[in-house]
């Protein structure tokens, strides 16, 4: 693992590219061709920078996860008023399982993943390894 003073790299051999996604936050593609790292830049030992950044990586699962679940719940919420609003023959469709048990398959299913984050975040937050719970 090395550090690099993008300010200086870009255009010496550090290319970033913008990644199109219906996400809400930026995702980019980074590609290094022929760049030059001094030897002082090198962070820990070479060859093991994955390792290094596994924790982290950890990290940045759990904080999406917990982003996907708040998305979640946006989402069942808007189909829940949508199924209780929406009248067709004199009544909301809501009260039709077949537009009942998606809605309910989907929210057991957001309370699932919501309990899988929280336990990763207790677990990340008391040291202990939660590559399960930041990987499932």
């Amino acid at each position: 693992m090395f550090l690099v003073d993008m300010r200086e790299a870009i255009g010496n051999g550090l290319t970033i590219r913008p990644i199109e996604t219906m996400m809400n936050h930026a995702t980019t593609k980074v590609f290094f061709e022929d760049l030059r790292v001094p030897v002082a830049n090198l962070i820990g030992d070479e060859g093991k920078g994955f390792r290094y950044i596994l924790s982290g990586m950890n990290a940045e699962r759990l904080l999406i996860a917990a982003e996907c679940v708040g998305d979640a719940k946006w989402f069942i919420n808007k189909a829940t008023a949508y199924a209780n609003e929406r009248v067709l023959f004199g009544r909301p469709i809501g009260q039709n399982q077949g537009v009942q048990f998606p809605i309910a398959r989907a929210y057991v299913q957001m309370r699932a993943a919501e309990l899988m984050v929280h336990d990763g975040l207790r677990k990340y937050e008391a040291g202990e390894n939660v590559g399960e719970q930041a990987n499932i």
